[in-house]
């Protein structure tokens, strides 16, 4: 959501002692303070949910001092996951301990760095009624603390407390703590339930109230949700530690901004297993290398020639590269033709990583370039960038994205959501498997990096 927040001024009416929040999200930067969910004043009174740097969970409340009421000691900081969180308040209960309560995915937390707890029958900072202001992704104490991961079905409940079991259930046969898309609720006066689902009506109260909410900022619409979630860029996965690397639009776009040696990221789904579909665009100062490389080399500061044996690359410019022994070897220069992949190019990638097929195929702006025998062609599985001859079939790979040294750059990468960064494809290429939404063709037989996609 980057710069994205979604607000409603309140009606009187509140219930100042009971809330409810249930939402479902997907974190994206893990190293700033990030505000999920927040109302009141921000001057007198406020109550808000954070993420924090740390990867924890807080709540703080203000009442003319700042008063941290939890933080949780368990670390969130898998940005392949989507969290279901529900916090409620409840200071009419004669049990201290069950005024305050947070559960993730289903589970009640009980391990806190801090915890404070609340006098009974208080009123609720910042949850007093007419005049707050509510803020889905943002904070209430800090203005500029946006979200910049996902959001899915936001519950806010106005005077009653649920247990996470009226929001979300276990699948029978999976096993996974799975979403209830129309749970039987009371929201309470100024309650309210945003989806998220109308890609062109983010902030649609489909609660009973109907509240009006205003979006500002440069959110952007996602196929991302609790039920399929789709392949990232990965921070954990990251080999910069003086952070020249800035990750945005929920991990999917890349700015690198210092000239230095190659630095490398990662992805959150591997292409092992699968025939995959996925496209990047070359944003500003195109000079960079996406690589199909063996999982177990660590990422580092390094230049592809460095790489270790059986890595895979496609440079910028469309030169592909192979490792055979630490030595890079070129096998098709100038892959797409002069000039190659230039600023403003859209890039496709489609693999066949299937049993021990070990394919690759790239395409620019939809025509697929020439391995020196003939134009590519995924579909039918002819002419591959790359073939299994070159690749150990019983290895698992990944797909790494690097910048070449002495570079600065933006690549925004479309796994399926639609965009490239906060601007929406053209126009949609055909996609049998109906999974994601891309600017060119998937190639018959091949879906999106995700979760559903997988188990296609």
């Amino acid at each position: 959501m980057a710069t994205t927040q979604i607000t409603m001024t309140q009606s009187a009416g509140t219930s100042a002692k009971k809330f409810t929040v249930s939402m479902w999200w997907k974190a994206g930067t893990i190293d700033t303070n990030e505000g999920l969910w927040g109302c009141g004043t921000g001057t007198s009174d406020a109550v808000s949910i954070t993420y924090q740097s740390g990867g924890q969970l807080s709540l703080e409340t203000y009442d003319g001092s700042l008063n941290p009421k939890l933080r949780t000691t368990r670390l969130l900081r898998d940005p392949a996951a989507w969290y279901h969180l529900v916090f409620s308040i409840d200071t009419t209960d004669s049990d201290a301990d069950e005024r305050l309560k947070v559960w993730i995915n289903g589970v009640r937390e009980t391990s806190f760095i801090t915890y404070t707890t609340i006098t009974l029958d208080s009123d609720i900072p910042g949850w007093s009624g007419s005049g707050d202001t509510m803020k889905i992704g943002n904070r209430i104490l800090d203005g500029d603390a946006y979200f910049d991961g996902e959001m899915s079905h936001v519950h806010v409940i106005d005077g009653t407390i649920y247990a996470p079991t009226t929001f979300a259930e276990t699948d029978s046969t999976s096993g996974i703590w799975k979403i209830k898309t129309s749970p039987s609720v009371t929201y309470g006066t100024n309650g309210c339930f945003l989806k998220m689902e109308d890609r062109t009506n983010l902030d649609l109260d489909s609660s009973p109230n109907a509240h009006t909410f205003t979006t500002t900022g440069t959110g952007t619409a996602t196929y991302d949700n609790p039920s399929n979630s789709f392949c990232t860029l990965n921070p954990i996965q990251m080999s910069d530690p003086s952070g020249n690397y800035i990750l945005s639009q929920g991990n999917n776009t890349l700015n690198v901004t210092s000239n230095d040696y190659m630095r490398q990221t990662g992805m959150t789904i591997h292409p092992t297993g699968l025939k995959g579909y996925f496209e990047f665009k070359n944003v500003a100062d195109s000079n960079y290398q996406v690589q199909f490389q063996d999982v177990t080399v660590k990422l580092g500061k390094e230049n592809y020639n460095d790489l270790a044996s059986g890595g895979m690359y496609f440079l910028t410019w469309g030169d592909l590269k192979f490792s055979n022994g630490g030595t890079a070897g070129e096998l098709t220069a100038a892959y797409f033709g002069s000039p190659g992949a230039a600023e403003g190019d859209i890039i496709g990638c489609a693999f066949d990583f299937s049993g021990s097929n070990r394919n690759v195929w790239f395409h620019r702006n939809g025509t697929y370039g020439n391995n020196g025998s003939g134009v590519g062609n995924p579909s039918t599985g002819a002419y591959p960038a790359f073939t299994s001859s070159l690749l150990v079939t019983t290895k698992e790979y990944e797909i790494i994205y690097a910048a070449n040294s002495g570079t600065t750059c933006t690549t925004a990468f479309n796994f399926g959501n639609g965009y490239f960064g906060t601007t929406a494809i053209s126009s949609e290429g055909t996609n049998a498997s109906g999974i994601g939404s891309f600017e060119y063709d998937v190639p018959t037989g091949f879906t999106a990096l995700s979760t559903k996609g997988l188990s296609e």
